[in-house]
């Protein structure tokens, strides 16, 4: 169950964060992974699980029915896809008693699963589920400074961004169609708990220091200044796309989905 404070007390063993790029699906699981520590020993981050190029990373292996991690060792392309599939498979085979966290995006353009194959397959292997919810508005302006800085966590995005209003537009219609499209997907499949993107990082403010380090890892601030617009030059621009063009497309959509 997810509180106000940290840390939380969660009821099962096993959680995937849900979410799209963006949206806070690693500082949840962080935060999950480090509340599950709490009860368990060796709770394993499997990370963004079905991710296309997951294998290159790093290479799961089994032993005694528990899952490890080791440095990928060279793999070439044409083997991306049998290494994924014995990831998965590993992970089938580890014991029910194995701690777990991983992050599952709701864009699945480039991952080794369909959402709704993937949704299966981690209910059928024990995972519970954590929705991230974060401001629309947030995440698109969060992944534009990320696609042109390419810088996605351990540091502060410093950058004064220009946004080209129609690279922006198109962004918006492929995130937001593509996520409402799998939000129902998910309603239909799956029942989730719900975590709100800006009270994640007030959650551990009664935390020591050290506690702090154990649950935030590599967050050690907010990117991005509460308020995004501060770096952006064509600021009014943006605003405007997210004042008109935004709500257009909602409406619109509304028939499509």
């Amino acid at each position: 169950m997810i509180q106000e404070s940290l840390p939380w007390n969660l009821t099962h063993n096993r959680y995937a964060i849900l979410g799209v790029p963006r949206s806070g699906t690693q500082l949840t699981e962080s935060l999950v992974n480090y509340s599950l520590s709490k009860k368990f020993d060796e709770v394993v981050s499997l990370q963004e699980i079905f991710t296309a190029q997951a294998a290159l990373f790093n290479t799961i292996t089994l032993r005694d029915g528990k899952l490890y991690f080791e440095e990928a060792g060279k793999i070439s392309l044409s083997e991306v896809p049998a290494k994924n599939r014995e990831r998965l498979d590993h992970i089938s085979r580890a014991g029910n008693e194995q701690a777990l966290t991983c992050r599952v995006f709701l864009d699945d353009r480039m991952a080794s699963k369909s959402f709704q194959e993937g949704l299966h397959y981690l209910k059928d292997n024990g995972f519970h589920f954590i929705y991230v919810n974060r401001s629309f508005e947030h995440k698109i302006i969060s992944g534009m400074f990320a696609k042109k800085s390419f810088i996605f966590n351990r540091e502060k995005n410093t950058m004064m961004l220009h946004i080209d209003i129609e690279e922006l537009k198109s962004f918006i219609i492929a995130r937001y169609l593509l996520e409402e499209q799998n939000k129902k997907v998910m309603d239909k499949l799956i029942s989730y708990e719900v975590v709100d993107y800006d009270s994640l990082t007030s959650m551990a403010k009664n935390l020591s220091d050290s506690e702090k380090e154990l649950a935030f890892g590599i967050f050690k601030e907010k990117q991005l200044p509460l308020d995004p617009y501060e770096q952006i030059v064509n600021a009014d621009e943006v605003r405007e796309v997210f004042n008109t063009f935004y709500p257009k497309l909602v409406s619109i959509s509304n028939d499509l989905l």
